[in-house]
């Protein structure tokens, strides 16, 4: 079985395998706190036999000011920044229980979460963007997660920017379908 998929930003996420998706942006836990707190889409739990777990942390976008728009850029930038830094920090507070509601509505792989090896990617999936647009966004986003990348010890391959079709190579999003979509 498999979860049903998400439509963010134009672009449809899964369907995933049952228990490996955790849509964090309508869960009860983030509508608990939700006020001043901003948050990404969804927790993905990877997961490849015989290597540690990867906790993607997912926020779509349609679209993105250019690196030389200042100050619009770097206000983008910090706002990805918090929506991905907020969604790890309720994924792992809600996997340590410390809300309520999260018993209820925590998918059970990730439960079990061995939290000391499970590794982390800050994932930015940017709908229509080409690819030659990408790494000055990527290294705009990697220096802004610097900080939560070093203190929680994450590989420096950590914070990932890509549009729609790497996305679709990924098995992040659906393959493109005939017709309208």
């Amino acid at each position: 079985m498999t979860t049903q998929p998400i439509v963010e930003s134009g672009m449809t996420f899964g369907p995933y395998p049952d228990g490996r998706c955790f849509y964090i942006e309508k869960s009860n836990t983030y509508a608990d706190i939700k006020e001043g707190v901003q948050m990404a889409e969804f927790l993905l739990l990877c997961i490849d036999n015989g290597k540690p777990p990867v906790l993607w942390v997912v926020e779509a976008k349609s679209s993105t000011p250019r690196p030389e728009t200042q100050p619009n850029f770097e206000e983008f930038t910090a706002e990805i920044r918090e929506k991905l830094v907020n969604a790890f920090s309720l994924g792992w507070a809600s996997r340590l229980k410390r809300h309520q509601r999260t018993e209820a509505e925590l998918p059970d792989p990730f439960k079990t979460l061995d939290l000391s090896v499970t590794e982390v990617r800050f994932v930015l999936v940017i709908n229509g963007h080409k690819e030659e647009w990408l790494p000055p966004i990527q290294e705009a986003l990697k220096k802004a997660l610097n900080s939560t990348v070093k203190t929680w010890s994450f590989s420096p391959t950590s914070v990932v920017v890509i549009n729609e079709e790497l996305a679709r190579e990924h098995g992040l999003i659906l393959p493109a379908q005939g017709g309208a979509a």
